[in-house]
C-alpha cells in the first residue's frame, strides 16, 4: 500500500522527502500535493499540485510587516487552502504546523479544510522549537507514513553530522580557548526581527553567543521579536547575519537599505570588521527541516574561519556597504 501525503509547509516537504530517500527500493510513500512555498527537493516535486496561496504580496519589508499586522489584528489568515483540490487528492496524511501564523498556513485553517473529508486524513502538526525537536519531527513523520526505519536512518545521518560539528568545536576550544564570537541573527530588516527558536541554538552549538534572545545546546530560544536598532547597537555583535524569512539574496540586498540607513550603522563592530553576512532566508534558517544541519555547519565554518567545513553551495554573501553603493 502506498501512503499518500500532502505537505502544506516547505520544511515538512523536505522532511518527508528525506524519509522517502532513506527508504529501500519501491517507495511506499508518495507526496501528492504541496504548498506554494515548497521549492526545494527532487525535480519530481516540481509538477505537484499546489494547495496554498499567500494573501499578502511582497513589496518592501516595512509594507509586508504592516500587511501582516493588519490581517492578524482582523483575525484573518494570511494563507488560503484549496479545499476542493485537497479533497480530490485523497491524502492519507497531511503535514502542517501551528508554530507561526505568519510563516505558513496554520493548523486551524487546515483542520477546517479537512473537517468534512471521508475518510479523514491523519493531521501531523510539525511545530518544533529547537533542532532536537526537528529531528523528533522526522521520527513522527516516519511513524505517520508507516516507515519508522527510514526515518531512523535519516535521523542517524543528521545526528552524525551534528556530532562532527561538536567534535571540531571541542578541538577549537582546546586550541583557542573558550571565548565565543558574538552573533546577531536578523530574520527581518524593517522592522528588525531578532532570530528565535532554533536559530540562537544553532549559533550556540556552532560556538557563538547570540547576543539577543540567547539559546543553548539543548533548547531553543523564545520566538522571534521586533527590536529597535538601538538594541542592536548596544549589543554590538562581532557578526551580523541577515536571513529574512522568505527572501532570497537579491531581495535581501535591496532590503538592507533600511538597516544601512540607521544612524550608528557604520559604528557597529560587525560593519567595521566586514563581518556582515546575508543568507538566503527563504532556503536556510527559517525552515525547520533537515537543512538546519547545513545551517549549523555554515555557522561553524563562518565563525571559526574553517572554509573546508562550509556546506557545498550554501547560499550566502558577505555584505559590504562600499561594494553595494
Amino acid at each position: 500500500m502506498t501512503v499518500r501525503v500532502v505537505s502544506l509547509l516547505p520544511s515538512a516537504t523536505e522532511i518527508v522527502t528525506k524519509v522517502i530517500l532513506a527508504q529501500g527500493p519501491g517507495p511506499t510513500v508518495q507526496l501528492v500535493g504541496k504548498s506554494h512555498e515548497c521549492d526545494y527537493g527532487p525535480t519530481s516535486l516540481a509538477g505537484l499540485p499546489i494547495l496554498t496561496a499567500a494573501r499578502t504580496k511582497f513589496t518592501t519589508s516595512a509594507d509586508v510587516d504592516e500587511q501582516v499586522r493588519t490581517s492578524l489584528a482582523a483575525g484573518e489568515s494570511l494563507y488560503s487552502v484549496d479545499r476542493d483540490l485537497l479533497r480530490s487528492l485523497k491524502p492519507d496524511v497531511v503535514l502542517t504546523q501551528s508554530l507561526c501564523k505568519v510563516c505558513s498556513v496554520d493548523f486551524r485553517t487546515v483542520q477546517a479544510a479537512v473537517a468534512e473529508m471521508q475518510p479523514p486524513p491523519i493531521l501531523v502538526d510539525l511545530s518544533p522549537q529547537n533542532l532536537w525537536e526537528v529531528l523528533d519531527d522526522l521520527t513522527r513523520v516516519g511513524a505517520a507514513v508507516g516507515d519508522p526505519a527510514a526515518a531512523a536512518a535519516a535521523v542517524a545521518e543528521l545526528r552524525e553530522r551534528i556530532a562532527a560539528v561538536r567534535s571540531k568545536l571541542a578541538e577549537r576550544r582546546v586550541q583557542q580557548g573558550t571565548q565565543s564570537p558574538s552573533v546577531l541573527m536578523a530574520e527581518w530588516t524593517d522592522p528588525i526581527f531578532v532570530g528565535g527558536h532554533w536559530t540562537p541554538q544553532l549559533v550556540h552549538m556552532a560556538g557563538g553567543s547570540h547576543v539577543l534572545n540567547p539559546g543553548n545546546d539543548e533548547g531553543g530560544a523564545g520566538k522571534s521579536y521586533a527590536c529597535p536598532f538601538a538594541d542592536v547597537a548596544q549589543a554590538d555583535p562581532d557578526w551580523l547575519i541577515v536571513a529574512p524569512c522568505g527572501l532570497d539574496i537579491p531581495t535581501t540586498k535591496r532590503e538592507m537599505a533600511p538597516l544601512v540607513a540607521q544612524p550608528g550603522w557604520t559604528s557597529l563592530k560587525a560593519v567595521k570588521k566586514g563581518q556582515v553576512v546575508i543568507v538566503d532566508g527563504n532556503q536556510m534558517f527559517n525552515r525547520s527541516g533537515p537543512r538546519l544541519v547545513d545551517a549549523l555547519e555554515f555557522l561553524y565554518s563562518l565563525l571559526w574561519n574553517e572554509p573546508q567545513a562550509m556546506p557545498a553551495g550554501f547560499p550566502y554573501e558577505m555584505w559590504s556597504d562600499a561594494r553595494q553603493a
